[in-house]
């Protein structure tokens, strides 16, 4: 049931025009926008332009899939009764969350997988295969902290009002976390706000691996934090919200 739950999910992902244009067409625009206006081969953070801002445009992906599209569609699935619903049907609910979950980690693969290519091809980007394995690996595991705050969006009451919040939490923390722009460039009260972000933790990580580096503690603590506090958080009131 869940393997088939699953496989259900994921070709809905895939053949939505939602997810083709704001997960896979924006950020390529934006990663050869950016990387036209700066040069593919200017140095940062010991790396170059072009391999920094697709860690970041990727990571920006992934958590626009989940924040947006994930919490999004639950919040409506609620909406429309579908928890209810699932009662009357053999498929348990802790089987139709996981093939949720497995759906968006296989997407998550998916964006990675064209994103990667995409970039080396067009601008030649030199990483070691071992760089971009962990690159890879990072950022697909590093994704569940943010389909947490998903779940968290779908557990709210209003459906319409999640689609905005889920809109302005994933583009609040884009920017805060450094994905649009690093944060070396903006104000120091941002750059003082926008180092514990878990946006900034979760690129930082792939970052670092692009210098030759480890992922920091700081940034497995931060975002290991948060998937435990928004799953928390949000099986709480998913259960509260359906006792009532």
């Amino acid at each position: 049931m869940l393997a088939a739950q699953t496989k259900a999910e994921t070709l809905r992902i895939v053949r939505s025009p939602f997810f083709l244009l704001f997960s896979i067409a924006m950020p390529m625009v934006f990663y050869f926008l950016f990387s036209a206006i700066n040069g593919v081969q200017t140095e940062i953070a010991s790396t170059t332009w072009g391999a920094y801002l697709l860690m970041s445009m990727t990571a920006f992906s992934l958590v626009g899939t989940s924040v947006g599209q994930f919490g999004i569609r639950l919040a409506y699935e609620r909406r429309d009764g579908w928890m209810a619903l699932l009662r009357l049907t053999p498929l348990p609910p802790t089987v139709w969350l996981g093939g949720k979950l497995g759906a968006h980690m296989a997407v998550h693969l998916l964006i990675i997988a064209l994103l990667f290519p995409t970039a080396g091809l067009v601008y030649g980007i030199d990483l070691t295969a071992g760089q971009w394995i962990a690159c890879g690996l990072w950022l697909w595991i590093g994704s569940l902290p943010f389909l947490a705050i998903g779940s968290l969006m779908g557990s709210l009451k209003n459906a319409d009002a999640a689609t905005a919040i889920a809109n302005m939490v994933h583009m609040g923390l884009a920017i805060l976390g450094g994905l649009w722009m690093p944060l070396q460039a903006m104000p120091d009260w941002i750059q003082k706000i926008g180092v514990w972000t878990p946006t900034h933790r979760y690129a930082h990580g792939a970052w670092n691996i692009l210098a030759g580096k480890a992922p920091d503690m700081i940034d497995i603590g931060i975002l290991s934090a948060c998937f435990l506090l928004f799953m928390v958080l949000s099986g709480y009131l998913m259960n509260r919200r359906e006792a009532i």
